[in-house]
């Protein structure tokens, strides 16, 4: 096979694998579907809201929009730490909603083949397995793919609202 004809087979091959946000928290790499980020922020000024869930941070004003900011750190059951400059905003989109997450640091956009993403067994990683859609094993290691509706708990924050609204 030419090169040409082994790289349109690639491609082909590559047209049903799915693109991965790739992140880290504490050391540990997890993964976010791209089509539901819609940009990356750092050093974002976050404003504290009394009365909110534990694991929402604050807000954040993006360009004019009010924006809640979740903590990765809570919502995986990791140990809390208060936000650094140095941490990134992931703004996502859940729901029609614009929504961010705090991570450590944003690594890379991965394409990974969906057959090779493993379903969790018990709790694999420590981590709040209910946000986890599956596994996978990259040549640096395993990454967490996260289900990104459950992570940063739009229905949580809805009932929430609800609640304080009376």
């Amino acid at each position: 096979m030419n090169a040409k004809a082994k790289t349109q087979a690639d491609d082909m091959v590559r047209a049903d694998w799915d693109e991965w946000l790739q992140f880290g928290l504490d050391g540990q790499q997890y993964g976010l579907n791209v089509l539901q980020v819609q940009e990356i922020l750092c050093g974002a000024r976050i404003t504290p809201v009394p009365g909110a869930p534990a694991f929402v941070l604050g807000l954040i004003n993006l360009r004019g929009s009010i924006v809640t900011v979740v903590d990765a750190r809570q919502r995986l059951g990791l140990v809390p730490r208060p936000a650094r400059e140095t941490d990134w905003i992931i703004i996502l989109d859940v729901q029609d909603q614009s929504v961010g997450l705090l991570v450590d640091e944003v690594s890379e956009v991965m394409v990974l083949d969906p057959d090779r993403i493993e379903a969790m067994r018990g709790n694999d990683t420590g981590e709040d397995s209910r946000h986890v859609q599956g596994v996978i094993q990259t040549p640096a290691g395993m990454l967490i793919l996260l289900d990104i509706e459950s992570l940063v708990g739009l229905k949580e924050l809805r009932y929430e609202q609800a609640a304080a609204a009376g």
